[in-house]
């Protein structure tokens, strides 16, 4: 497992939340081998553009779910006194921030 970068915490997640992610991610990465095909198939533009919108929706979840689970874990830290967990959970919302 690689080691956490400085001045963050690894992400912990519930098995339920890890399985949905992992799950989401396998779909979304099927979704771009589908998207290269069409490209090498040569499909219309319309077909390619609405690939693409289901690629970003799909990993637009899985940010949204790890950032959701991140803030969940800063808050309870938070609530037990942790005194880190204030900058965490500053960083987790910058990072919610720039998602848009």
């Amino acid at each position: 497992m690689r080691k956490p970068a400085r001045g963050s915490e690894p992400l912990v997640l519930d098995e339920e939340t890890r399985e949905a992610i992992g799950a989401r991610l396998r779909r979304a990465e099927g979704q771009i081998r589908g998207l290269v095909r069409m490209l090498e198939e040569g499909r219309s533009c319309a077909e390619v553009a609405q690939q693409l919108g289901a690629v970003r929706a799909a990993l637009d979840r899985v940010a949204i779910d790890l950032l959701a689970a991140g803030l969940e874990r800063c808050l309870r830290e938070e609530l037990a006194g942790n005194p880190h967990a204030h900058a965490a959970r500053t960083k987790l919302q910058r990072a919610f921030l720039a998602l848009r």
